[in-house]
Formats: structure tokens, sequence, C-alpha cells
């Protein structure tokens, strides 16, 4: 099976995670086949707003598909997360995840994945926030399970989070939810080089079956191959997992933009293999 490499692009709002403006989805359309992409995966905020049909024939006339669909703008832009102590809140994040999934089945099926939508302790009760965030993962579950979706759940650095930073606090939790097959992890070699410790290989191995998706980025969230991170190293890693889904690069802007486009593709396809 060949692999599926994909880009992350904006749909609805800037991120500092593609070379792409939200604008220019189009000409990111057009420029990731013409550089060796195969798949994109999206990020969006508000998946009501999406005009399903639209979007999928924008992917699909280009020969790409859609592996996945980021959906922490929610909580960037506007504090919403599945976490939150505040009853309405909590329930607005819910509903924007089940129309991630409903976009999902509209779109080709992708992971939805869970990264800062789930939200953040700080000065709340830890015990509190986690038992919120149990109890909506649990509903949001069920929901894309009947659906047929699946759901990733990222392991995120502690400068961005204190909410399940490291693989074996995603496994765990995963456990605590009752390991429902359409539950797993997205493996991000940027947040595993800070918060392994050395072990990156080791919770490769450990997410296993769970393994739902991996994006690329090197240390500093440079293209892959500009840090310090052993990306044929994690490959082989991963391969022997059994895992055949996508890899996707998820880098900043830098150097420069005019770095990042003539570098990008190169940067990740050097890698797999």
């Amino acid at each position: 099976m060949r692999n599926i490499v994909s880009q992350t692009v904006p749909y609805q709002y800037d991120t500092i995670y593609s070379p792409f403006k939200a604008a220019e989805f189009e000409y990111a359309m057009d420029w990731l086949p013409d550089n060796g992409f195969t798949g994109v995966e999206l990020a969006i905020a508000y998946p009501d707003d999406v005009n399903a049909s639209k979007l999928l024939s924008s992917i699909e006339s280009r020969g790409l598909v859609a592996t996945s669909i980021a959906t922490g703008q929610a909580f960037g832009r506007d504090g919403i997360s599945l976490s939150s102590l505040d009853p309405d809140i909590r329930k607005r994040a819910v509903e924007i995840v089940k129309g991630h999934v409903n976009l999902s089945v509209e779109t080709g099926m992708p992971n939805i994945t869970i990264g800062l939508i789930r939200g953040k302790i700080g000065d709340d009760d830890r015990d509190r926030v986690y038992d919120a965030l149990i109890n909506a993962m649990d509903v949001c579950a069920n929901y894309s399970y009947n659906k047929g979706v699946r759901l990733q759940v990222e392991p995120i650095n502690h400068n961005e989070t204190d909410l399940l930073n490291t693989v074996s606090e995603t496994i765990q939790f995963l456990a605590e939810l009752g390991n429902p097959e359409n539950l797993g992890i997205l493996y991000d070699t940027y947040h595993s080089d800070i918060d392994e410790n050395g072990c990156e290989t080791e919770a490769i191995a450990a997410a296993g079956s769970r393994l739902f998706n991996v994006h690329f980025a090197d240390s500093g969230r440079q293209l892959p191959g500009y840090g310090t991170i052993d990306f044929s190293r994690t490959y082989e890693a991963v391969k022997k997992t059994g895992y055949s889904g996508p890899f996707a690069l998820e880098s900043m802007v830098t150097p420069s933009l005019e770095f990042v486009l003539k570098h990008s593709a190169k940067s990740i396809l050097q890698f797999i293999k």
C-alpha cells in the first residue's frame, strides 16, 4: 500500500502550522499534488459552517484524500474545551466534535483529532477537570462509533497543555474510556521529543495498534531533517507496529515561507519509504 503523505491546511481560519492561509485553500489544493503530497489534513474550527460537498469536491478533484480533521482552533480562538467545568462550554465542545464527525462522514471518513480542544487544567481541580473530560469524551466516542468515524487523541507537550502529555498517559486515558475500538492515538514527533524523555521508540511501540496517525515535525517545529529528531528511526519504529496510515507534515513556517514551500515536500518524503 502506498503511504499517504499529507500537509496541514486551514479551511476557515489561519494557523501557524501551515504555509497556507485559509483564503488560499484552493491554491493549496493545487499545490499539494504538484509537490508529491497525496493527502490533506484539514484545520477546521466550526464544522457546521462548512459546505461539505464543496469541500469534498475541492479535495477529490485533485486526487487527494482528507487524512484527518484538526479541531483545536475552537479552543485556541474561543476557549471551548471538552474538559471545561462550565457545563455550557463543555456541551458546546461536544457538539462541535459531533459536527466534525458528521463532516468526516461527508468528506471521506478522515479521523478526527482530539488535540487542544480537550483543554487544560490550569488552576482548576485536576480530578474534576479529568472527570469532565472523560464524560465528554465518552459521549463523543459513542457518537463517532455509531457513525463509523475514528477519533485520535494527540499527546501534546506540557508547554501547551497539562492534560495528556505522553503516550503512556493517553493509553491510560483510553483504558479509562473502556478502550473503544474507534479511539486511538495521533503520535506527533515534536511533542514526543519534548515529553517522552528519550524514549520515543518505546512510546511508539506502546501505542501499537492504537496508532491512528503520525505527525512529522522536527525540534523547534521545523521541517523534518532540520533539527535534532532522528526521523529514520521514528519511521522504522512506526512501521514495526504494523501502521499503514498517513504521515502528516505539521511544522511552523520557519525560517521563511519561501523556504518552507521549497523544501517541505522533500523534508518529509525523504523519510517515507
